[in-house]
């Protein structure tokens, strides 16, 4: 077959790395800080017992309020002894409530002044809180010890993130950022935040493990940007080789 440019797939593959080519600066700039973001790697020797005390130390901040009150099947919790949110609210499908009790309702882009008023959060100017979407709830209510430590490392269950993506999350998300900045009558995390991002360092550095008896992960994976570049890496590749071209029957009556 001969690539052919005037192929409608091949043109809209063409048409949809160049969209992509130009959001990348935009892209790079609304990242901030996470676009140099550099992940830690595994090491060569990694040490399990160590791995695994150090996802232990993870797992006191991930029960705390200030972290599963939004990381549940439905509705959120609230307050430190994580009592049912009133008003009664669910997540909706962007986890960002349902009309008319949306997230943004009550919560503004700051903390109140209040102890125990809704806290805030700003996001490009508007408000910013908010749970995960529902076709990934990242919910870990009732879990600990290995069951937690693997749905929280799964990409089928942690927002598709690898352990690169997870350090990065962790490390320079605002929405986990605020769990140490949660305005007056909130209880801090078990952890201050760098010992927190430490650990999960720690953890990744020693094979990511769970329990005692899975394989240690060998690599971190790949950073947001990363997986960005090597998606946009496939599509000019695409773009460029004779991969899609007119089949029989297509509107220009090209045959092979």
């Amino acid at each position: 077959m001969k690539h052919d440019a005037r192929n409608p797939f091949v043109a809209a593959i063409r048409q949809l790395l160049a969209e992509s080519v130009l959001m990348l600066p935009a892209l790079a700039f609304a990242a901030g800080p996470g676009a140099a973001f550099q992940p830690t790697q595994v090491s060569a020797t990694p040490d399990r017992n160590a791995g695994l005390q150090a996802f232990a130390q993870i797992e006191r901040v991930l029960l705390h309020a200030r972290c599963l009150n939004c990381h549940v099947p439905d509705g959120p919790l609230q307050g430190d002894a994580k009592r049912v949110h009133f008003p009664p609210v669910q997540r909706g499908a962007d986890g960002k409530g349902v009309p008319p009790l949306q997230c943004a309702t009550c919560h503004a882009t700051q903390n109140s002044p209040l102890a125990h008023a809704p806290p805030g959060l700003d996001t490009d100017g508007q408000p910013g809180w908010h749970m995960p979407p529902a076709k990934m709830k990242m919910s870990w209510l009732g879990l600990s010890g290995p069951a937690l430590c693997k749905v929280f490392r799964d990409t089928r269950t942690n927002g598709g993130r690898s352990l690169a993506m997870l350090e990065e999350h962790m490390a320079t998300d605002h929405l986990v950022a605020w769990g140490w900045q949660p305005g007056p009558g909130r209880e801090l995390p078990p952890l201050d935040k760098p010992a927190f991002d430490e650990q999960v360092r720690h953890w990744i550095r020693n094979g990511a493990p769970c329990d005692t008896r899975e394989p240690l992960r060998t690599s971190a994976g790949p950073t947001r940007a990363g997986a960005d570049e090597a998606f946009l890496k496939n599509l000019r590749a695409i773009a460029g080789s004779g991969a899609l071209t007119q089949t029989k029957g297509t509107s220009n009556g090209s045959q092979p």
